[in-house]
């Protein structure tokens, strides 16, 4: 049963605001130095001042949801995780995978269309280098590129 000051963030779980803050920061901060990024670069990222990045990781304040939808772009993490308790960095559980993702989404997130289309276009060439070079057939290319539409 929830008192006042208790927000359900699941079936059974309930939190005080300060709680939840306090938890979405720790994940927040923990994803961020997972993917070896400065709070400077994450604040850009966010277009938010260094100093109101600091005060969401700390749990002083909250992200908005438009704030926690760029959070979930740039660390390649659904938006819910940011309210898990007891969360592993992605470097712990997947072998650095979905940190390297984050990682690439953050460096391109600010990009302009015509330079995500001349990075998609050198990406598919060098698929099909790849391929050539390991005597991949075209077929496994063309999953690959199904998959970035």
């Amino acid at each position: 049963m929830r008192r006042d000051g208790e927000i359900a963030i699941e079936r059974g779980t309930v939190m005080t605001k300060e709680r939840l803050r306090r938890t979405m920061g720790n994940n927040i901060r923990n994803a961020r130095i997972g993917r070896d990024m400065s709070i400077d670069e994450l604040s850009e990222l966010l277009e938010l001042t260094s100093g109101f990045v600091g005060l969401i990781e700390r749990g002083r304040r909250g992200a908005t949801a438009y704030t926690l939808s760029k959070l979930s772009d740039i660390f390649g993490m659904p938006v819910d995780d940011f309210f898990a308790e007891n969360l592993k960095v992605a470097e712990e559980t997947d072998g650095g995978v979905a940190a390297k993702r984050g990682k690439v989404v953050s460096l391109l997130y600010n990009l302009t269309e015509p330079e995500l289309d001349f990075l998609a276009e050198n990406i598919k060439s060098l698929r099909s280098l790849r391929n050539g070079l390991l005597g991949l057939t075209p077929a496994a290319d063309d999953r690959d590129n199904q998959e970035d539409e």
